[in-house]
């Protein structure tokens, strides 16, 4: 008996050896310098090139299952390891592309949020491979519906929100910001389902009671922005570059919603310059989408909470369309630099919405800022005026980008870029400026020192005057609050006034006679006072 009891000791210390080794590879793999703290994968060495990805859709038991091929370059030529990032996935086979030979493979421990690496042993002329695998039902970066959840009721509905490392959910990938690649895709899917992706549309091929719908996304992107829809849609044409898609039921509704949106997109390309992605469609999404819009290239995602009836929303769409350029066009390398994506984003919003307004444009700009700043009080007053993460830039070793998320980067960021403004003209010295940022570093992943080096080339007196680490790397509140015009602001304080006292009248917003003003902020006018 003793001797049973000393082997069953020595069992379970080796197995809790083995336990233990193998959370320290995995916490001790993220701990590793990589360019992004939040992937395993290490753009340094290898750098994928291309994705094609083909998947069959099984919405009865919310996978997807298929195959994935990654062509990669290696940067070290010694590198003989390609590790990519993954999350929940059953990967059952990789495969070399050219010589279909099987490939060595492991996949570590899930480690918290990030998931697991996968690590795939290469031949010295491997440039290619196959992973066959199949996503998991409570995949992160994957929602699926089913019919009572849907406007129709009669078919499952799926939709992705791979930002910011979901993508790994949905596809073994580098999940970085840091490395773009093209991607073209084949999703199979059963009638009378659609599918919608991220990428351009290369036609439909029917077979039996399924479909399969091919994809060519040619500008590279990051993963994130790798999205799919697959459910029962229709979509309506706005103009010959604009469509919208939606559930069959509410179609109407939202072609007119969004039936400005061409307009928008012609404003922005005065701003920033040509729309370089084709396409511009926007996908109304269920109720349970859980951000005000999304991005992705081709199919911006957008809440049908914006369905006002009354085309009062549109700020969200010009948001998503500044993205064309900021964020998707010039990307931050990783999600320590987010306000390079939203705080640009954010700025070139408003610059969108003034050049709409026409001559009281930069009034509107100086409001939708100051609006923006009681957002970014709230924020920071939620997260603490100390917490690092109140910072423009800021260290994610170990932590999940979600967590970081909030109105910081998009709303101290803005304020940054318009303190920068101010220092060297304003918007018809600064305005020209920000179009040659967007054609010198369109295509490539950046962090901010690549930004401040590019001002302070540009700026050379001015970028003397500031105070860059505070800037950039304090917490709380901006270092300076800039001196935003708050006329409208104080025009649509004596509207709130009128109303708590009973006595609106026609001459109290007289002054509010812009439409984009009008429309962007009754709501919160009223709702102040409720």
């Amino acid at each position: 008996m003793p001797n049973l009891q000393k082997l069953f000791l020595f069992l379970i210390s080796v197995l809790i050896g083995i336990w233990i080794m193998k959370i320290y590879r995995v916490s001790n793999a993220m701990s590793q310098k990589r360019p992004d703290p939040s992937s395993f994968s290490d753009s340094s060495k290898i750098r994928t090139t291309s994705l094609h990805i083909k998947l069959s859709a099984d919405l009865d038991a919310s996978v997807l299952k298929g195959y994935a091929t990654l062509t990669f370059e290696r940067i070290d030529k010694s590198c003989n390891t390609l590790v990519l990032d993954s999350k929940d996935l059953k990967i059952s086979k990789v495969v070399d592309t050219q010589s279909e030979n099987s490939l060595e493979f492991t996949v570590d421990e899930k480690y918290k949020e990030f998931g697991s690496a996968v690590s795939i042993q290469l031949k010295a002329n491997t440039n290619a491979v196959d992973i066959s695998y199949e996503t998991s039902a409570n995949a992160s970066g994957i929602q699926v519906l089913s019919p009572d959840q849907t406007l129709g009721g009669k078919h499952p509905y799926l939709f992705t929100q791979n930002q910011a490392i979901h993508a790994r959910s949905m596809v073994p990938c580098q999940d970085t910001p840091g490395i773009k690649a093209p991607y073209t895709a084949e999703i199979t899917v059963a009638k009378p389902l659609v599918a919608v992706m991220s990428a351009v549309s290369e036609g439909v091929e029917e077979s039996g009671s399924t479909r399969t719908f091919k994809f060519n996304q040619k500008t590279p992107i990051p993963s994130y922005l790798i999205a799919l829809v697959i459910g029962d849609i229709v979509s309506r044409e706005i103009s010959h570059r604009v469509k919208v898609w939606s559930e069959r039921e509410n179609i109407d509704d939202c072609f007119y919603e969004f039936g400005e949106t061409e307009k928008i997109l012609q404003a922005a390309e005065e701003v920033a310059g040509p729309y370089v992605w084709g396409r511009y469609d926007l996908l109304v999404l269920p109720p349970s989408f859980p951000y005000g819009g999304m991005e992705n290239p081709c199919l911006t995602f957008v809440t049908p909470t914006l369905l006002a009836g009354d085309r009062s929303l549109v700020n969200v769409v010009a948001h998503e369309i500044a993205h064309s350029w900021t964020g998707n066009l010039v990307t931050n390398a990783n999600w320590e630099h987010f306000w390079l994506n939203e705080g640009f984003t954010v700025f070139l919003e408003r610059k969108i919405l003034a050049q709409i307004a026409g001559k009281d444009g930069e009034k509107v700009r100086s409001f939708a800022a100051l609006n923006g700043l009681s957002g970014l009080r709230y924020a920071i007053e939620v997260f603490g005026s100390n917490n690092p993460l109140t910072a423009l830039t800021v260290n994610l070793d170990d932590v999940d980008p979600d967590d970081a998320f909030s109105a910081v980067p998009y709303e101290k960021g803005c304020n940054f870029l318009f303190y920068l403004e101010s220092l060297v003209g304003g918007p018809a010295v600064f305005d020209p400026f920000l179009r040659e940022y967007i054609q010198t570093y369109a295509h490539k992943s950046i962090t901010t020192d690549v930004f401040v080096a590019f001002y302070k080339s540009k700026f050379v007196e001015a970028a003397r005057r500031v105070e860059w680490d505070k800037w950039l790397h304090s917490p709380g509140l901006p270092y300076r609050i800039v001196g935003y015009d708050d006329s409208l602001q104080k025009n649509c304080q004596r509207v709130k006034e009128a109303w708590e006292n009973g006595h609106v009248s026609t001459s109290d917003i007289a002054d509010l006679d812009t439409k984009q003003v009008w429309d962007l902020n009754l709501n919160i006018i009223l709702l102040s006072v409720l």
